[in-house]
């Protein structure tokens, strides 16, 4: 594979980042892409950056409690960094003290912070304005938009933020939210103040680590003599897009790159070029219309119901039966918490938990297990309704109707009696799962509207919204960023204002190609104080650049706000909903031109961690055809359901990969791509760089 194709795949997910060779049917390198990271307590630089954390706390791997041992830090949160493997880590610092609150003993994670390139609220690799806070934060939490509490819900599975993020360890969960106590807290806090603060640009830094820590690890292979062909979200928008060539000619130094739309690609993973992808992952889901090899941006929906969200309700499941068992059985749990326990707290000294947000992760990492092998969630038959969705028919006043009261189905009461699924926990307690709550878990992507499951769909979709709606009132209220650069490039911006793309979006990409250039032209001559300003700049730029991409249509157009309710219109980066994911399909397909609705229809394509699911717990890593295909089998009949009440004609089909290739299913797509022959015609070489700027890369990869 890599001695034939000699060109590297690269996909950074929210969960995971796949990184392999073209012509290979597995990445070589599959790593978290949320990460710990320890920052040198002067320049607050990132200097260490541990890609396991969950095992057990990082300052318990220095006895020392200083970082001064550690030759290969760097000081330029540019360069590469330190990186720390196996157990979590390498040499952390644990007695230097940043303003956090810091556990004594074994569960001592010292300074250390989670950070992840992807921005919760858009599911891009983006950081947004923030603004300084009038009282002191802890250093943890306030130096990155997707930190701490954006973290607790991405390292482990997807779409809404962590439940018990900020909980006390002593206490279970028993609500589920999108984003943690700890983002509303800060939210509440900057919002008091109009100070903005520097924009680092540090999710771009994480970004490019990620890169070289693939490269140079399972890899074995070196940037600049491998070409990468990057695999992007299809809603992209071309300033993030012109950033991460920048990023990948200028500070990785590849010699070729060509970026591929993710939702495309996962259509080639299947020998299609025309299909309706839908991707189950970390963040959400996104349903996206792909006719022809092109992406149809008008279709795409998203929705921030994922693998996170159902991992935080297999969660409350597992809290819950684990405190009724400790109730019924005290003398045999010794354990003073009522919550399940991950497993480093198992094996620490009186079962001391770690400070969040660790703790949370690794309870969350714990839960993924369990749905991993099917103990925790599971996809039942089509009519399955939950009891908490089940509708009650209202009269004319509103009232419920008694004789009309809704009764579980056949299906339902065919699972309530059937066995219950045993799971042993990590502390050695067994459990019994019954059937229903594992598919109760997963009726949150089915369950039609007016039960539990749509109402907490549309919780997680308004925070959501509130969430984009910050982001972009932080951006506007500050502006960009000129200082001097303004006038240089009034040239180029009023150039491109006149083409037919929207103007006030161009001269903004104008000035960042402007700046791109000086960049490239002077970098070896600037003083590191003159970089980091020039880094200000640019991201102030991009800042402003990306802004109406993020904004509701009719804001872009400058329409009336009676037209559409600012709430449910929808953005260039995709209209959120809280559809189930049936609906969304249908939703998406009906977006698309007439004659193209068939087609989409018959190639829905089915991906993501959390397409992953069956029907029945296995133990065992070998799972029958039929069991594997639930979830693509309960989306089709679905989906009938929905397009046969008025087009009975129409065929829908769902197609999708194995179970062990669905949650890499869009890096397998761009393995095939890179391995085609005619390839090499495609790529955007350094000399095009160097010629056109990053601009080149909307015209060849559309």
């Amino acid at each position: 594979g890599g001695d034939d194709f000699p060109c590297v795949v690269a996909d950074v997910g929210s969960y995971a980042t796949k990184m392999g060779f073209a012509g290979e049917s597995y990445p070589r390198s599959y790593f978290r892409t949320t990460t710990a990271i320890h920052r040198n307590t002067t320049s607050n630089d990132i200097v260490k950056r541990s890609y396991d954390f969950f095992t057990r706390p990082l300052g318990s791997l220095d006895g020392s409690g200083n970082d001064s041992g550690n030759a290969s830090t760097t000081t330029n949160a540019n360069d590469n960094v330190a990186t720390a493997e196996g157990g979590g880590g390498g040499s952390a610092s644990g007695g230097v003290g940043v303003g956090v609150g810091v556990s004594s003993g074994f569960c001592d994670d010292g300074n250390w912070e989670v950070c992840n390139p992807i921005d919760q609220s858009t599911g891009l690799i983006y950081e947004g304005r923030k603004f300084s806070s009038s009282s002191a934060s802890s250093s943890s939490s306030s130096h990155n938009s997707n930190n701490v509490s954006n973290d607790t819900s991405s390292a482990a599975g997807g779409g809404g933020g962590a439940a018990a993020a900020n909980a006390s360890p002593s206490k279970s969960t028993s609500s589920t939210t999108i984003s943690s106590p700890q983002h509303e807290a800060a939210a509440t806090s900057s919002s008091s103040s109009s100070s903005p603060t520097t924009p680092t640009g540090e999710c771009y830094i994480h970004f490019l680590n990620h890169l070289r820590h693939g490269y140079n690890t399972a890899l074995s292979s070196t940037p600049s003599n491998t070409p990468l062909l990057l695999i992007e979200r299809s809603y992209n928008p071309p300033p993030i897009r012109q950033k991460l060539l920048e990023i990948v000619f200028e500070e990785l130094g590849v010699p070729a790159t060509f970026f591929a739309r993710d939702a495309v690609c996962a259509c080639y993973a299947v020998g299609r070029s025309t299909g309706t992808v839908v991707d189950i992952g970390h963040h959400g889901t996104v349903v996206t219309p792909v006719y022809e090899g092109y992406v149809e941006t008008k279709g795409i929906f998203r929705s921030p119901v994922g693998t996170g969200m159902v991992d935080e309700l297999i969660l409350q499941n597992l809290d819950g039966l684990y405190k009724t068992k400790r109730s019924r059985s005290r003398n045999k749990l010794n354990s003073k918490y009522e919550y399940v326990m991950p497993l480093y707290q198992t094996r620490s000294q009186r079962n001391m938990p770690r400070r969040e947000p660790f703790h949370t992760l690794a309870r969350l990492d714990m839960v993924r297990q369990c749905r991993e092998d099917g103990s925790g969630a599971g996809v039942a038959s089509f009519g399955y309704v939950s009891l908490h969705d089940l509708v009650p028919e209202v009269d004319e006043n509103g009232d419920e109707v008694e004789e009309d009261k809704p009764e579980p189905s056949d299906i339902y009461q065919q699972y309530a009696i059937a066995p219950k699924t045993p799971y042993k926990l990590p502390d050695g307690t067994m459990v019994d799962i019954p059937q229903v709550k594992r598919f109760d878990v997963s009726e949150l992507m089915f369950a039609k509207a007016g039960g539990r499951s749509a109402a907490l769909r549309e919780e997680a979709v308004r925070k959501k919204r509130d969430q984009l709606a910050s982001i972009i009132g932080k951006s506007t209220s500050a502006g960009g960023g000129d200082d001097g650069e303004e006038s240089s490039t009034n040239a180029s911006a009023n150039a491109n204002a006149n083409s037919n793309t929207n103007v006030n979006i161009n001269p903004m990409i104008a000035q960042m190609e402007e700046m791109t250039k000086r960049k490239r032209g002077g970098s070896s001559r600037n003083s590191p104080s003159k970089k980091q300003q020039t880094a200000y700049i640019s991201n102030e730029k991009l800042i402003a650049a990306c802004t109406p991409y993020l904004q509701p249509q009719q804001q872009q157009q400058q329409q009336s706000s009676q037209s559409t309710p600012a709430s449910t219109a929808s953005c260039m980066i995709g209209e959120l909903s809280a559809s189930s994911i049936p609906a969304m399909i249908c939703d998406s397909v009906f977006r698309c031109d007439r004659d193209q609705q068939a087609q989409l229809l018959a190639n829905a394509i089915l991906c993501g961690g959390g397409a992953c699911l069956s029907t029945s717990a296995s133990s065992s890593s070998s799972v029958d055809y039929k069991d594997g295909n639930a979830m693509p089998e309960r989306i089709r009949e679905e989906v009938e359901a929905i397009v046969h009440a008025h087009t009975p004609n129409w065929r829908v089909k769902v197609l999708s990969p194995g179970l062990s290739e669905r949650a890499v299913c869009s890096w397998l797509g761009g393995s095939i791509l890179g391995s085609l022959g005619s390839f090499h015609e495609m790529w955007i070489t350094k000399a095009e760089y160097e010629e056109h700027g990053t601009s080149i890369v909307n015209r060849k990869c559309p």
